[in-house]
């Protein structure tokens, strides 16, 4: 088993399902840029320098890359050195970014890492993210699926369902454009070329896509 999974895939494509079953399944440390950040702002210790970085992103300004690598680094050293391999799941969204994690990589000595793209069309993409409800009370996302359409609360916590307001049409047509297909691109033909790169089907069933993805893995 690789030691680091790499999700990749446009927005609605499961990346983050995927990312915890696949991190529960074999006892690795899933590691999210969106929970990294939560727990930045919600932590009373945090580097206050840090903290304003992430003020500005709120502002309307991009988050600083320094900042995710800050993050994401201390927690792939704290994962690795309890001996448990790590799942990033979003956490690249540039080559740049992929060259970076790289070189991290490489400096801890690390060479056993796979990249799974989840691929989906950005058709595909835009019906599931406008029509996936978000749990008020636990924050569970019910993707827009035949098994879940029918829910009418959370079935982890009974909470009521709600359309998240960044579902809006609107707002999803430009998260495809910035992180869609076309966008992945050149950070898939990155991992490619160095031999890293597993594809999946991504608009199966969730037990189908887990189930290849387990067999890519192995």
């Amino acid at each position: 088993m690789k030691k680091i999974i790499i999700f990749l895939g446009p927005p609605g494509s499961g990346k983050g399902t995927q990312a915890k079953k696949i991190a529960k399944k074999f006892d690795f440390g899933h590691i999210s840029t969106g929970d990294l950040l939560r727990h930045l702002a919600n932590d009373p210790h945090a580097d206050p320098t840090d903290k304003q970085k992430l003020i500005e992103m709120k502002s309307g300004k991009l988050v600083s890359d320094d900042l995710i690598y800050k993050l994401a680094f201390r927690e792939i050293e704290k994962y690795l050195s309890a001996g448990k391999g790590v799942v990033l799941d979003g956490a690249i969204r540039s080559v740049a970014q992929a060259k970076k994690y790289q070189e991290f990589f490489i400096s801890k000595n690390l060479t056993d890492e796979v990249a799974v793209e989840i691929a989906l069309s950005d058709e595909e993409a835009f019906n599931r993210l406008t029509k996936r409800r978000v749990c008020a009370g636990c924050g569970e996302i019910i993707p827009y699926l035949p098994s879940t359409r029918s829910l009418t609360s959370c079935p982890k916590c009974g909470g009521e369902l709600k359309v998240r307001k960044d579902d809006e049409p609107a707002v999803i047509k430009q998260r495809i454009v910035d992180q869609g297909n076309a966008a992945l691109a050149p950070i898939l033909k990155y991992y490619e070329n160095l031999g890293m790169l597993k594809k999946v089907d991504g608009a199966a069933p969730i037990d189908e896509v887990e189930e290849k993805i387990t067999h890519a893995l192995k």
